[in-house]
């Protein structure tokens, strides 16, 4: 990898196939399920008279996409950055899980919209620093949308927290070990800015002792990591099956799942010597 260029070498193309070769039985499993839930995607249709299926279908596509990008940086070594993706790729399936249980919930995203751009502009407004680089037509402009939004939705007056609670969301959509797993695990030790993170970019010898500092493309919780893809993945599926009524996906699904689990303990893999 070029010291000037980083992740965005071109050089990087020889450290993408040593992780495809290393860890070619989990890019498999990964590859297999990312094609099942390819093939199930134009059936995953919503009827335009329904919010459910609608908010469904988007967040079934979000899933996905973000499934992809999460495999596209953990071939390239960025592991922590991938499981900041496999983070938000939970998130996303617990509400899509939930929504799949209970339309009610897509009130909870409007709310949480609401809530979102009414908190950001009154803190802009609040910003001394934020109100000095703005001009007095932007200024205007932030007031009228302020405005706006609190007449079009009154209620976003009253929120003083996020209507969107995830671990609510997770126990009532029955995903309480996605939630307790992948969310926890990949929120601690990838997406937030903890110890279990930054210990990524520090190098050990032998003893444990600190010998430097690293960066550059990893293996390290490789395999772990697209295990946790995998398994938010799987969830989405189930979720759709039952809401869009996809016949035969339960059981492609669970080929898809033996073949997993047939690896192993993802943090047992070693990969083989050339």
């Amino acid at each position: 990898m070029s010291q000037s260029q980083g992740f965005l070498s071109a050089d990087l193309a020889i450290s993408v196939a040593n992780l495809r070769r290393d860890f070619a039985p989990w890019f498999g499993v990964a590859e297999g399920f990312n094609a099942l839930a390819m093939r199930v995607l134009p059936n995953v249709k919503a009827a335009t008279d329904s919010n459910q299926q609608v908010v469904a279908a988007a967040l079934y596509g979000r899933a996905l996409t973000s499934y992809q990008a999460a495999l596209l940086l953990a071939e390239r070594g960025m592991i922590a950055d991938a499981r900041t993706v496999v983070r938000a790729v939970a998130e996303t399936v617990i509400v899509l899980s939930a929504v799949a249980k209970d339309a009610g919930v897509c009130d909870l995203l409007i709310g949480r919209h609401v809530w979102h751009h009414v908190k950001m502009r009154r803190a802009w407004l609040h910003d001394s620093q934020a109100t000095a680089q703005m001009s007095p037509a932007e200024t205007a402009a932030v007031k009228e949308t302020l405005a706006e939004l609190e007449v079009q939705f009154p209620q976003g007056k009253t929120l003083t927290r996020d209507p969107v609670a995830v671990a609510v969301l997770a126990e009532k959509a029955g995903v309480m070990a996605l939630y307790n797993t992948v969310f926890r695990s990949t929120s601690g030790d990838a997406a937030h800015t903890s110890l279990d993170a930054l210990n990524r970019q520090i190098r050990v010898d032998a003893n444990g002792d600190i010998a430097g500092m690293k960066f550059g493309p990893s293996g390290d919780d490789l395999p772990v990591t697209l295990s946790d893809a995998i398994s938010v993945l799987g969830f989405a599926l189930h979720a759709v099956a039952d809401l869009f009524q996809i016949a035969g996906l339960i059981d492609d699904l669970a080929t898809c799942v033996a073949e997993w689990k047939a690896l192993g303990v993802p943090a047992d893999y070693k990969p083989k010597q050339i």
